[in-house]
């Protein structure tokens, strides 16, 4: 019995690695934003932490110096988390259209996928159609020309 042959085989395992590496591209950027997000979390609780530092101070007087100094160093954390958001933002953006590259990638691994199947399938039925004609051949010549062989 014959083996079944895939004629597009090549096809699909080109498209399986497009897919594997959408997939990839799609991990790296998802690793990349929570990143992002723990860096902005980082910045906030640090600018927390200045604002309580600020805040125990109460019974003290500060001078001009230290709050213009804090002021300063708040304003700058709140540039960096607004400059990461951005950044987020964009990341996001990248990452939804990698997901919309990995769904084309995945249809088209599927549909091959799904032909190969089909195609297997139809062989499956040859072969045993075949097999099924020749079996019938051979009791038909029993048959005809009897148990005895004459």
């Amino acid at each position: 019995m014959a083996a079944f042959k895939f004629r597009l085989e090549a096809v699909l395992r080109l498209r399986q690695r497009s897919k594997d590496e959408q997939e990839w591209k799609l991990h790296a950027l998802t690793q990349a934003r929570h990143a992002l997000v723990a860096e902005i979390a980082a910045l906030e609780q640090e600018l927390r932490t200045m604002d309580d530092a600020l805040g125990v101070a109460i019974g003290e007087i500060l001078s001009v110096i230290d709050l213009q100094l804090a002021s300063q160093y708040s304003q700058r954390i709140d540039q960096h988390i607004k400059a990461k958001a951005a950044a987020l933002t964009r990341l996001d953006t990248a990452i939804a259209g990698k997901r919309g590259e990995l769904v084309e990638a995945l249809r088209g691994v599927k549909s091959l996928e799904r032909l190969r199947e089909r195609q297997t399938e139809k062989f499956r039925r040859e072969q045993d159609s075949a097999e099924q004609k020749f079996a019938d051949e051979v009791a038909q010549r029993k048959f005809f020309i009897g148990p005895s062989g004459k």
